[in-house]
């Protein structure tokens, strides 16, 4: 059964997570990925690790290296630079993470490429994409979030009763900009190949993708309100009004509540038993208050199960803040297949995350585990017609 992708053949020269995410789902849908792997590089099997007597592997590459193949090669060699322009006439797409300019450096930009295959896409995912002030700085997840406004966002509401009190950014626990930067890239990668497909030439092109150009534009509601009412402290998401915000219940575990409208707010309000707030739910100044005191003692009464429980006789949106164990044994998570146990030749199951792009003729399945590094290197050379000994000699140089 062909996949959407089989067929499209994909280098992927990135690192850490924003690549390898874009190219895992590429793999994922059915691309031939290989990841050309620097023999050198520090980090290339980050931690947490599975252990089983002495063998170790990254937990972390185990998820987003799925369905991939992986060759080593030293691209400051200019052998293994001829081994890696034989592999891009055949490829469709390459991706990088380099700094801007390391390619040019390396001789693998664009125009290098794209002279030897016309018909090759290839994708840059930087931080803050290939021209600006910015373009040569370091950075990371956080700093393209602050950049953008996202970080600002993410603190305390202000307090009515305590309007001086401190309220400091809180780090998210996940990196927007480096997942969103791989769904982007995802979504740009695939509409260079549907382009390519229809002109008459098959002529490829380069897409530059900035992680900060990603999430600022992931932030439609807090835009519309800057730009009709100037208003950059304004917004109803950041749980700044009673009907979107978290509460504590009697476990000390927590809710989160999402009634934006009116109806759901109606909802709310009459489980909890409070029939006077429907009223009140844009509520401003020290009366907003008085609801969010309400509302969280109410929420004090009873467990966050005897909670969720309760609400399942009412339509409103409301659910349990749980953590990430709690989420894998989530009912609805469990329904949805998001957790599945892999066979591993050394460490027995192992889990992983599953593809949540649900497709009804052609399901999305982790064909094969991670590769080890440089797994695929002497196969990959075969294909390039290398014998055995050549291979051999490759190895010995440090080519690969």
């Amino acid at each position: 059964m062909a996949l959407p992708l089989s067929g499209i053949k994909v280098l992927d020269l990135s690192r850490m997570l924003p690549g390898p995410y874009c190219s895992m789902i590429l793999a994922d849908l059915g691309a031939e990925v290989i990841r050309v792997e620097d023999p050198n590089y520090f980090y290339s099997s980050p931690p947490p690790f599975y252990q089983k007597g002495r063998y170790r592997e990254s937990a972390f590459n185990s998820i987003i290296m799925r369905n991939k193949k992986s060759i080593t090669l030293n691209l400051k060699q200019q052998k293994a630079l001829e081994i890696f322009y034989e592999l891009v006439k055949q490829a469709d797409v390459v991706i990088d993470t380099f700094r801007p300019k390391v390619t040019d450096k390396l001789k693998i930009d664009y125009n290098t490429l794209s002279s030897i295959n016309p018909s090759i896409i290839c994708c840059s995912l930087t931080g803050y994409g290939q021209d600006g002030p910015y373009e040569q700085l370091a950075g990371h997840d956080l700093n393209y979030i602050s950049v953008c406004g996202i970080l600002d966002l993410n603190k305390e509401r202000i307090h009515e009763d305590q309007p001086e009190k401190e309220r400091p950014p809180i780090n998210p626990g996940v990196q927007p900009a480096d997942i969103g930067g791989a769904l982007v890239s995802v979504i740009g990668i695939l509409g260079a190949i549907m382009e390519r497909d229809k002109n008459p030439d098959k002529k490829g092109q380069y897409i530059d993708i900035s992680m900060l150009d990603c999430v600022f534009s992931f932030m439609p509601m807090p835009a519309a309100i800057y730009f009709s009412q100037n208003d950059a402290d304004i917004n109803p998401l950041h749980g700044g009004f009673p009907f979107y915000a978290n509460y504590r219940t009697k476990d000390n575990k927590y809710l989160s509540v999402g009634a934006i409208e009116v109806k759901f707010w109606h909802q709310l309000c009459e489980g909890l038993g409070l029939p006077d707030l429907k009223s009140k739910q844009f509520s401003q100044g020290l009366e907003k208050e008085e609801v969010f005191k309400q509302v969280q003692n109410t929420f004090l009464t009873k467990t966050q199960q005897e909670w969720v429980d309760h609400f399942k006789n009412y339509d409103t949106c409301i659910m349990p803040v749980n953590n990430f164990a709690e989420a894998c044994s989530d009912p609805q998570i469990l329904a949805r297949n998001m957790v599945v146990e892999l066979d591993h030749p050394k460490l027995g199951k192992v889990k992983n995350i599953a593809s949540p792009i649900k497709l009804s003729r052609t399901p999305l399945t982790i064909r094969s585990i991670a590769p080890k590094i440089g797994e695929h290197t002497k196969e990959i050379l075969k294909s390039l017609n290398f014998s055995e000994e050549e291979i051999r000699e490759l190895k010995m140089k440090k080519i690969t």
